[in-house]
């Protein structure tokens, strides 16, 4: 093949003006030659700033967290798409190839974003401009984040990657070659050890959704649990839940309550105190718009979003919630609807259409959405807490906030579920389907092979294939058994 170089071995700079003195969340993209960039302090501040649209990135519809967390598990599927050589349906199916065109960019940006970051460091760590010496700590720890979230993602899709902590030249890329996974949780761990230590508890203003030390703790406890290491996951997240930094009171009303979980969804809420970590959107022309609602919509021109007045186009037709997924909602759960509303109204006939969507991407601005996403909620940190302690008080907080019977109450489904593990996982379902939290979830706890057989009764697989392309620019990388 004669693709020149991945990404892994091209840092690409991409500057975002984001982060300004007005808000956070306002990117508008402008690619700048690095030898004639970092000149004045207010030029490294948005050199550092665009590590907020690598989150972005990270997390955009076809990401490694959507297409490893939702589609390649049993809450996503594609329903219609495209005619022609199909890219998402082999993902659904586990039908994967190595040359898969989603899989390649989805390495793509994590490594691009990787990129960024230690560019980033790397030029703040060398600037002789003048600086606050605590504002250079925090862009260091931001970008530090940001990367260990990259390679985070990168390991529990992938296996062993290859490891890149500074900024290195195309030739010098050829002899970094896949690390064993061991060796790039120790990296993702100290990564985000400096982060935990060196960003602020909080911001006020136009910072507010920048990371947080608490944010650090969030992933760190996710790496942590991943790993089995249930005494060191615990500490982060009693770090987090300690604080009283946040609450699953998400609308601030002093009760907590249905609407609490309905408002984390709203198009204009962002950075709730039940969300610790976000990925950061605007609405409206020339900014950082959110894909997700367009992405998983359904993939039929007959579609028209049941909240939305005027004219929409057919979505993309990916992570459609499945008929298990929505089987698994008890009567009465009020997060089903959001999480897989069962259809919508065609316009033309006034005949109901059977099409399960997510609303949780819901923004009203069709063509331009800013919905945030959440990549860590408070929820999620009290069911690990649940996990980790094998209290289920945490998990009935959970329960109880949107009017579910308590796990060993008469009314919970105990025949279903009758152990904490499978209450934990059931509950983890519910709660945050169509987060990309499901695949990770099922393949951390060993559940994966069992769980997934009804959807792929054959060759099933818990690692995404190495890019073709990737291996063929440098073929001392190696390819994950079954590919």
């Amino acid at each position: 093949m004669k693709k020149s170089i991945i990404y892994l071995l091209i840092p690409v700079l991409i500057i975002g003006n984001g982060c300004s003195e007005e808000r956070l969340d306002l990117y508008p993209i402008t690619s700048i030659s690095e030898g004639t960039f970092y000149k004045d302090a207010s030029q490294i501040q948005s050199a550092a700033d665009d590590v907020y649209r690598q989150i972005g990135r990270l997390y955009n519809p076809y990401g490694i967290p959507s297409l490893y967390g939702t589609l390649f598990s049993d809450n996503g599927a594609v329903v219609a798409q495209l005619a022609g050589t199909p890219i998402d349906q082999p993902i659904d199916r586990h039908r994967l190839t190595a040359d898969n065109p989603r899989i390649e960019s989805a390495w793509d940006d994590a490594y691009n974003a990787i990129f960024i970051c230690n560019n980033i460091i790397a030029q703040i760590e060398i600037t002789e401009v003048e600086m606050e010496e605590s504002l250079k700590t925090r862009m260091i720890a931001e970008a530090t984040l940001v990367r260990a979230l990259a390679y985070f993602n990168l390991v529990r899709a992938f296996g062993a990657v290859p490891l890149v902590t500074e900024v290195i030249t195309p030739d010098q890329a050829l002899d970094h070659l896949r690390e064993s996974p061991d060796i790039v949780y120790q990296q993702i761990i100290e990564d985000l050890k400096l982060a935990k230590n060196d960003l602020p508890t909080s911001y006020t203003g136009g910072d507010v959704g920048r990371v947080t030390k608490y944010s650090a703790a969030a992933v760190l406890a996710k790496v942590y649990l991943t790993m089995e290491d249930m005494p060191a996951a615990q500490t982060e997240l009693e770090f987090i839940i300690n604080s009283g930094e946040y609450s699953l009171d998400a609308n601030s009303d002093g009760t907590v309550n249905t609407e609490d979980y309905l408002h984390i969804f709203l198009p204009d809420t962002k950075n709730s105190e039940a969300s610790i970590l976000e990925a950061q959107y605007m609405s409206g022309p020339n900014n950082a718009n959110s894909q997700h609602q367009i992405a998983f919509a359904p993939y039929l021109d007959s579609f028209h979003h049941p909240l939305i007045d005027g004219n929409i186009s057919r979505g993309e037709g990916i992570n459609t919630p499945t008929d298990d997924l929505a089987a698994e909602f008890e009567e009465g759960d009020p997060r089903e609807d959001t999480t897989a509303y069962p259809g919508f109204i065609n316009p033309s006939t006034g005949d109901f259409v059977e099409y399960r969507f997510t609303l949780k991407y819901f923004d009203p601005d069709w063509f331009n959405p800013g919905q945030n996403v959440e990549i860590i909620r408070y929820a999620d940190i009290l069911l690990m807490y649940t996990e980790v302690t094998e209290n289920p008080d945490y998990l009935n907080m959970v329960r109880e906030r949107v009017g579910m019977p308590l796990y060993g109450s008469p009314g919970y489904p105990s025949d279903l579920y009758p152990t904490l593990e499978l209450a934990i996982e059931h509950e983890r379902r519910m709660e945050l389907a169509m987060e990309f939290k499901r695949y990770f979830d099922l393949v951390r706890t060993g559940r994966a092979v069992e769980v997934m057989q009804p959807k792929v009764p054959g060759d099933m697989k818990l690692l995404f294939p190495i890019p073709l392309y990737a291996i063929d620019v440098n073929p001392g990388l190696t390819q994950n058994p079954g590919y």
